[in-house]
């Protein structure tokens, strides 16, 4: 009888007792004594035995079910174990398909280099290591995945044949069969006059360099440029650009803006439309990059380049203009120019530019004070912190832009590249705000800034309208009629200098005139309306003013200077109480500008408020003002 059968043999098995209690009664009534006991033993006997087999039989059906779990468990392990081989070998194929890299072998050389321990695994090394640190100094923001060969520094090595079977052999053989790796080989020969060394780069071709054989470095280095040259002809450009070596670069990006190869178009037209710039000045930029973004929307670098060159030449709507078409470029699905994972850093950017061309220097600021920090791709930090300084300055937060120049200084000694344009337009800006009208001038020197035909074209609508309006400040009218005159008629600011250039000689209508072509060349910008305002509070005329300054506010909504007037223009109305409401929205944009917590000040008191007054007049005296505002200062905290 099996084990299951038993265990199902009576319900008295499951109660726990082994006998029939009326069949006990009846054989222990008619027993003897001793019959008696002897039943009960072999009845207890019996139960003994039950309980032990039941015991038993529960044990086994425990073991039972644990064996069962421990097969399942087994199970599960085995196929967690085939799912990960299994992965890891879709992945091996994965990443095999997709490989790209640049796998050099050793170079055959003559058995007398060889001897000397020139052999082919040190010559192919040579050629690697330099080309494995040029790519290192290479600064581009093009995405690998957009080149032919989009090898980096991890996939460039020198590959030895392995021996018997490995991961790395299999891997080897996969990257053969399913990847697009390039294998580059060589040699090096004897010539007459030294030795010449060959490295063929798959189906790109190949490339000989020679020399004395004692030149092996200077041969290595040689070769090693004619290979970064051949394989990514794009990056080699970009990195002679940064490495003095301009000219060569120009060629080579206007090679590659008549590529057939779409990706290589777009990025050597962008570049092109750079070099030309600085060959030629920055109308042939705008003309080159104009014609890009015509033939690829989508080519956001060259929107990019266009929306810094428009503003460089003080073309404020157009620049925003295009900024917004970038921004809505960068939104969607077609582009490939920006990794996605880079596109909100590159919308934030664009943003920045517009918010500066529009008074919104808190909301710039707030972009470009972490990239001077962090940096951002293929953007040099001298770049990033002169936009800081712009938006600092717009702020009249002095004491920010301050040492923020003063950064801008450290990297120019370190490059060598001192007194670069947007450096000397950035402390101009700087002098301008602070009064400082002489210190203006002496930075106006062209000898030392315009090295190129670009700095040539820019100065008209950088330099010269500061300068002009320095000199009017100085009383040179004369000189600053001659200069202002000689700027370009779409040049925003220098509509503006012209209007403040004549208001400052008493000439109202003539000033009137100026801002009215200001305001017809950029309608969208609030600058030109803003000092209009300021204009015509000095006249007297505050409630003209408060009109400027409100179409100002309509335009900029984040630009504290309407704001701030707006409130001395109702101070002027004796209506300090509506001032305090302008004042504090200003403070929003504008923290750390003195005048704005002198002025007030000024309302605090005229509206009975003497403590809250106080408090604005110290606060005031922590930051920068100009000698005016100071000695005003200290006349109000006198009284």
């Amino acid at each position: 009888m099996s084990e299951e059968t038993e265990g199902q043999d009576t319900g008295a098995e499951a109660s726990g007792v082994g006998v029939d209690p009326f069949a006990a009664a009846m054989a222990l009534g008619g027993a003897s004594r001793e019959e008696a006991d002897a039943f009960l033993k072999d009845q207890r006997a019996l139960i003994a035995a039950q309980l032990h087999h039941l015991h038993e039989q529960f044990k086994h059906l425990h073991l039972s079910v644990w064996e069962k779990q421990l097969g399942v468990l087994l199970r599960v392990a085995t196929a967690v174990v085939g799912i990960a081989v299994a992965s890891g070998f879709a992945l091996m194929v994965w990443d095999a398909a997709h490989s790209n890299g640049l796998l050099f072998e050793p170079f055959s050389v003559p058995p007398d280099l060889a001897s000397r321990g020139l052999t082919g695994d040190v010559v192919a090394a040579k050629v690697l290591d330099r080309l494995t640190l040029m790519q290192k100094q290479t600064s581009s923001q093009r995405p690998a995945r957009t080149y032919a060969n989009s090898w980096d520094q991890h996939d460039i090595k020198l590959e030895i044949p392995e021996t018997g079977v490995s991961l790395a052999e299999l891997d080897n053989w996969l990257r053969g069969k399913l990847g697009h790796d390039t294998h580059v080989s060589g040699d090096v020969v004897h010539t007459a006059s030294g030795i010449a060394l060959t490295a063929r780069a798959g189906e790109d071709g190949a490339e000989s360099v020679a020399g004395p054989q004692d030149d092996i470095d200077a041969l290595t280095q040689q070769l090693a440029e004619s290979l970064y040259r051949l394989t990514q002809p794009f990056r080699y450009a970009m990195y002679l650009t940064t490495h003095g070596r301009a000219d060569e670069a120009a060629l080579i990006f206007h090679e590659l803006s008549k590529s057939d190869n779409r990706e290589d178009r777009i990025w050597g037209l962008n570049r092109w439309a750079v070099s030309l710039g600085s060959q030629e000045g920055v109308d042939a930029q705008v003309r080159v990059l104009e014609e890009a973004v015509t033939a690829e929307p989508d080519n956001i670098g060259a929107w990019t380049n266009l929306v810094g060159t428009q503003m460089n030449k003080s073309r404020p709507e157009e620049a925003v203009r295009d900024g917004r078409i970038e921004l809505q470029r960068l939104a969607g699905t077609t582009q490939t120019y920006v990794l996605s994972a880079n596109v909100p850093g590159a919308r934030q950017r664009t943003q920045a530019y517009i918010d500066e061309q529009m008074g919104a220097f808190e909301d710039a600021r707030r972009v470009w004070a972490p990239l001077s920090q962090s940096g951002y791709p293929g953007l040099p930090l001298s770049s990033l912190l002169s936009n800081l300084a712009e938006a600092e300055t717009g702020l009249h937060d002095l004491a920010a832009a301050r040492a923020t120049l003063a950064r801008m200084d450290d990297i120019a000694r370190q490059t060598g590249d001192q007194g670069s344009l947007s450096a000397v337009f950035q402390k101009m800006a700087w002098n301008s705000a602070a009064e400082n009208w002489s210190g203006v001038l002496a930075l106006g020197d062209a000898s030392t800034f315009a090295k190129s035909p670009r700095d040539h074209s820019l100065m008209p609508t950088t330099i010269v309208p500061r300068m002009t309006y320095a000199e009017a400040r100085l009383g040179n009218f004369a000189a600053a009629e001659a200069r202002i005159a000689a700027t370009p008629a779409d040049c925003y600011i220098c509509l503006r200098m012209r209007a403040r250039i004549a208001e400052l000689q008493g000439q109202h209508a003539r000033a009137d005139w100026w801002f009215g072509r200001a305001v017809q060349s950029a309608p969208s910008i609030p600058m030109a309306e803003s000092e209009w305002g300021q204009a015509l509070l000095g006249r007297g005329q505050p409630d003209a003013a408060i009109e400027k300054f409100r179409l100002a506010n309509q335009k900029g909504p984040h630009f504290a200077d309407p704001l701030e007037m707006w409130g001395e223009a109702l101070t002027a109305k004796n209506q300090s109480h509506l001032a305090l409401a302008k004042f504090a929205e200003a403070e929003k944009y504008a923290s750390n500008w003195g005048r704005l917590h002198l002025k007030w000040g000024e309302a605090l008191g005229y509206a009975g408020r003497k403590d809250a007054a106080r408090a604005q007049y110290q606060k005031a005296s922590t930051l920068d003002l100009t000698a005016a505002d100071e000695a005003e200062l200290a006349r109000v905290m006198r009284g």
